[in-house]
């Protein structure tokens, strides 16, 4: 095989297997051990985040055994409300039936008193008549108006009669004086414990309902605290999801490398051994010259070594290109209070979108945010970067998928987030996280 000839193969296997890395010369050692480190790094970070997620999953699960614990005991504490308002009610009924027991007593010490207030009249009118007239004459007169002895025995009987009634009336109004007090003494005293019980119940029902408010804001915390954990583990299952793509795109990216170094020394393998044979060979023709005694001149065979100079693809100019047409609608940096990490270019109708560079596409889904969005990685004089290309109308390459710069990804799109038909394209030095933190202007790579 003619040099031409084996610099051309040498220079095809080498694009054709490093799609992923820049052309370079002779065996890229330096970009292998890269490539591994950063899958590696990859590596550890995702087994970082599952560590987090799994932590996320026992703090959730804490919260959810509490939120169980604080359900149990609020429902304790209703059935307790319940039963202190049934006491209340119980208590109030009391009060009312007291109420209504102290007004009948009321009425019965008013008749009492109307009784006692006619007999002291009964009393004194008798007491009168006795000091005006007498009353030990009159008796007198009275016994001895007896026309019998019997009839004298009646006259005593009758005397006697009286003088034991107005006794007993006396005693009688004692007693009712007695029994009002005693009355009055017992009512007063079962209405003012009904009353204090009842203070106690209400008390103790503003208690419960104080405690149960109190449960009731812990959960609301709760519950906020775990939606906000949930979120948390959502974005890190995502990104553990991203890092293990991005794993599988640097092992492919590995794998290319070493063919690329592998097919390197074969081919320069094979070309030492050709032109091994072709000194030989060369050395066999002028040692048969020379035993012919052929000493007219120098050989007149010419070298076919040929140009050096090779035609190489037709690729944009930089470490990336432009991956659409259309204008710069939205700049990188702030907008709306937040950071906007890419560019956003827009255009209408179907507008293919490419590959800024040579890469593995490691992620290609449909995203709530980002919308119809492919990741490619890219290995580029020994720097990894990854690209993203959002909002596409469709997606026309999947993950592991090595792509060359200039391959159509999708078509310009407005899915996920957006508002209108645009591309947006972020640039990270390094691989995409998502806090964004190494995302840069595209624009100092690309000039759009």
């Amino acid at each position: 095989m003619k040099r031409r000839s084996l610099l051309s193969m040498t220079l095809a296997v080498t694009v054709g297997f490093g799609g992923l890395l820049t052309s370079v010369q002779g065996v890229s050692a330096a970009t292998l051990n890269d490539l591994q480190e950063e899958q590696s790094d990859v590596i550890n970070k995702r087994s970082n985040i599952n560590q987090s997620i799994v932590e996320k999953d026992h703090e959730i699960s804490d919260i959810s055994d509490r939120q169980s614990e604080l359900e149990a005991e609020m429902k304790q504490l209703e059935r307790q409300i319940s039963d202190t308002d049934q006491k209340i009610t119980e208590k109030q009924n009391q009060i009312e039936e007291t109420k209504a027991e102290i007004e009948k007593l009321k009425k019965e010490i008013k008749d009492l008193k109307t009784r006692i207030k006619k007999r002291n009249d009964l009393l004194l009118e008798r007491a009168r008549n006795i000091q005006q007239n007498g009353g030990s004459i009159k008796f007198i007169d009275v016994l001895l108006g007896a026309e019998s002895f019997g009839d004298f025995i009646d006259r005593i009987s009758v005397i006697s009669t009286l003088v034991n009634a107005d006794k007993e009336i006396i005693e009688e109004q004692k007693a009712d004086q007695a029994m009002l007090e005693a009355n009055q003494q017992k009512v007063e005293k079962e209405l003012a414990s009904l009353n204090d019980m009842l203070k106690e119940l209400e008390s103790l029902k503003a208690d419960l309902k104080n405690q149960n408010a109190k449960k009731a804001q812990i959960m609301k915390e709760l519950a906020a605290q775990k939606k906000h954990l949930e979120s948390e583990k959502m974005s890190m299952e995502e990104e553990a999801e991203l890092l293990k793509a991005q794993e599988v795109a640097l092992q492919k990216a590995i794998t290319l490398e070493k063919d690329r170094i592998a097919e390197e020394k074969r081919i320069a393998a094979e070309a030492a051994r050709k032109a091994e044979e072709e000194r030989k060979a060369r050395e066999a023709a002028e040692s048969a010259n020379n035993n012919n005694n052929n000493n007219s001149g120098t050989s007149g065979q010419e070298s076919n070594s040929g140009s050096n100079n090779v035609s190489k693809p037709p690729v944009s100019s930089g470490l990336f290109s432009r991956p659409a047409v259309g204008y710069i609608s939205s700049g990188f940096g702030g907008r709306w209070g937040a950071m906007h990490a890419g560019v956003d270019i827009a255009a209408s109708g179907p507008v293919p979108i490419v590959a800024a560079a040579n890469g593995v596409v490691s992620r290609s889904y449909t995203s709530s945010s980002y919308g119809n969005v492919v990741f490619v990685v890219h290995h580029l004089n020994g720097q990894t970067y990854e690209t993203v290309y959002a909002h596409m109308r469709s997606r026309s390459v999947s993950e592991g998928q090595v792509v060359s710069k200039g391959q159509q990804l999708g078509v310009m799109g407005n899915t996920g987030h957006s508002y209108g038909q645009h591309l947006h394209f972020e640039l990270h030095v390094g691989l995409w996280n998502m806090s964004k933190s190494n995302a840069v202007d595209p624009r100092r790579y690309i000039s759009f």
